[in-house]
């Protein structure tokens, strides 16, 4: 697709349901089988497609078989706490009980293990948005919030998510926004730090962390111009406007719009 066209949403609709399986779930391509990831991302575009009006030609509320696909994956022993994030977050946005004791436990379990931003990160949301509590209450006191050493935008997009959760703010906002905003390219998309090649899950973390940030690209119409550059003539989004398309990178690029369309849209 060319940059500046407007998106095609019925067919990012195609793209998504050829890789719906009829055994439950979704997959990345047509032939693979499915999985929590993929699954998670297909569901997500397709609600957000539905808030902007689209029909779909299977609502994921009415799918049975995804409805019995998620049930099989609770049941199992859970993977990485951020696939495993995901599979509650499907399942809540379905109507689907989970198990929340043991939600809890897994949680902690995952913390005291490995206490790496991205844990500290899916913690959090998972008191939040799974277990409607205060993030505290997962995390504990004094635990430290700190970036890597060499951190990438999806770093800091947790690291101020974490911080907004706990309704505090980075010492020194005005240099993060600046960071975030060399961290746009010339073709408009964003790169992995300044100076990086832009691809499009990077474009949904800027984004992301400038929303928190009440901030802006210097450039949001280009950064626009660069994702719809990326759909490409199956419907799906990829990487950037020369890779393949994918169920996540289309994700990426859903979230990404809805996110553009907050900022220039205030």
């Amino acid at each position: 697709m060319e940059a500046g066209r407007a998106v095609d949403y019925p067919a990012i609709v195609e793209f998504v349901r050829q890789r719906w399986k009829s055994t439950g779930g979704y997959g990345a391509t047509p032939w693979l089988p499915a999985t929590i990831e993929d699954t998670f991302e297909a569901v997500a575009i397709l609600h957000d497609l539905a808030g902007r009006g689209l029909d779909l030609p299977q609502p994921p509320g009415e799918d049975d078989a995804l409805a019995g696909y998620l049930g099989r994956v609770l049941s199992a022993p859970w993977p990485s706490i951020g696939t495993t994030f995901r599979l509650w977050l499907t399942c809540r946005s379905l109507g689907l009980a989970v198990d929340v004791e043991r939600v809890r436990a897994y949680a902690a379990a995952r913390l005291a293990r490995e206490p790496s931003l991205a844990t500290v990160y899916y913690v959090a949301r998972t008191a939040i948005e799974i277990l409607a509590t205060r993030p505290g209450e997962l995390l504990g006191a004094g635990l430290p919030v700190t970036l890597p050493g060499r951190y990438a935008v999806d770093d800091m997009h947790r690291f101020l998510a974490v911080k907004n959760m706990l309704n505090e703010r980075p010492a020194d906002v005005a240099a993060v926004v600046t960071w975030l905003q060399r961290s746009q390219n010339g073709d408009g998309g964003f790169g992995f730090f300044p100076g990086t090649t832009s691809f499009i899950e990077n474009c949904h973390a800027c984004l992301a962390a400038m929303t928190l940030l009440a901030a802006r690209p210097v450039a949001p119409v280009n950064a626009r111009a660069f994702i719809f550059s990326c759909q490409t003539g199956v419907g799906g989004f990829s990487r950037n406007f020369s890779a393949a398309p994918f169920l996540d990178a289309t994700w990426h690029a859903v979230v990404s719009i809805r996110l553009l369309e907050k900022i220039l849209n205030p």
